[in-house]
């Protein structure tokens, strides 16, 4: 008897299951395992976001400890220390404040050789705020060509080279949303008698900032709480100091109206986004590599290996002798055998 090939139909069909199978497999697996790296690569560059910002706010919070920065220069021909809000000018002694009283602060061709001596000796003392401090570190960053950048902004602000951005002002939206979520959440707390562990829990389970990427950039923006010493200068225009008030860098038309311990401005980071394959294919070494490898050849052994078994066993099976040529049992009477004499019993 001759076996048909109709016997191969059902391994044919297994076997182009398995193979299809075993691309979805490889194609899910390798999809999710390239997702999952660009998601780590976003989630390390938010990381680095969230500390540059640390820098910047905590440079501002051991500023304002202090009141802000002196920057001490001597003598009349001392460059300016760049920008500053207030200057105070001290003799070094009583002698020399007694020789200057009514002189000019001159240093002119004429001017007698004592009074050229003491002009030198005077020290002059410049006041930074902590905005200031923040806003000099920034631009040093940014004339370094650091990949990290940061800037600090406000919805409405003093000087008007710090504006917001189109970026900046959704987050100061979306933050402000959040904020009142808080505040009512920590109402609702205080009117049930909440503990106030589960009121921090929830409080902590929203934090103040926004993040988004564009344009391979990182995107991110931290809320500026307002401290005490941030009212001196930005209660209101009515209590805001002199020197604010006639100096035109500050005529901005805002930045006012800050309440200590409430989000006054954000601290605005931009840091590029790495290429998921540049960073996969320098950072991991080349023993990685070599092991995703032997995964992949062992995989595609064991799926070989499989259709092999398959196919043989099907051959094997559809060789024997009576052997159904279409995979299905025979009918009775049938098979192998019928017709052939019985003996009758006695």
């Amino acid at each position: 008897m001759q076996w048909s090939p109709k016997g191969f139909a059902v391994p044919r069909l297994s076997g182009f299951l398995v193979l299809l199978l075993s691309a979805i497999l490889v194609l899910a697996l390798g999809t999710g395992a390239w997702w999952a790296a660009e998601a780590l690569v976003v989630s390390r560059t938010v990381s680095e976001g969230r500390t540059v910002a640390d820098m910047a706010e905590n440079v501002g919070r051991w500023a304002s400890q202090y009141g802000g920065v002196h920057v001490r220069t001597e003598g009349t021909k001392a460059a300016l220390p760049g920008t500053f809000l207030t200057r105070s000018v001290y003799a070094v002694s009583g002698d020399d404040a007694a020789f200057l009283q009514g002189a000019k602060a001159t240093d002119k061709a004429d001017a007698k050789p004592s009074e050229k001596e003491v002009m030198q000796r005077v020290e002059a003392y410049h006041w930074k705020n902590p905005a200031l401090i923040q806003r000099e570190l920034a631009d040093v960053l940014l004339a370094a060509g650091s990949k990290a950048q940061y800037r600090l902004t406000a919805r409405t602000v003093l000087n008007e080279s710090n504006a917001p951005n189109a970026f900046e002002l959704e987050a100061l939206t979306a933050m402000q949303a959040s904020a009142e979520r808080q505040t009512a959440a920590s109402a609702a707390r205080v009117a049930v008698h909440q503990p106030a562990n589960q009121a921090t829990a929830q409080a902590a389970g929203e934090p103040l900032e926004y993040w988004k990427v564009e344009g391979g950039r990182l995107l991110y923006a931290r809320a500026v709480v307002a401290q005490k010493s941030c009212l001196k200068c930005h209660d209101s225009a009515a209590k805001a100091p002199e020197f604010l008030r006639v100096n035109n860098q500050f005529n901005g038309g805002g930045g006012f109206g800050y309440v200590a311990g409430k989000p006054a401005g954000v601290i605005s980071v931009t840091v590029p986004v790495p290429d998921t394959y540049t960073l996969l294919s320098d950072g991991l070494p080349g023993k990685a590599w070599l092991a995703f490898a032997g995964a992949a050849v062992a995989g595609l052994g064991v799926v070989g290996l499989t259709l092999a078994g398959m196919f043989k066993r099907r051959a094997t099976d559809g060789a024997k002798p009576g052997a159904p040529r279409s995979g299905f049992p025979s009918a009775p009477g049938t098979g192998p055998g019928a017709g052939a004499s019985r003996p009758m019993p006695l």
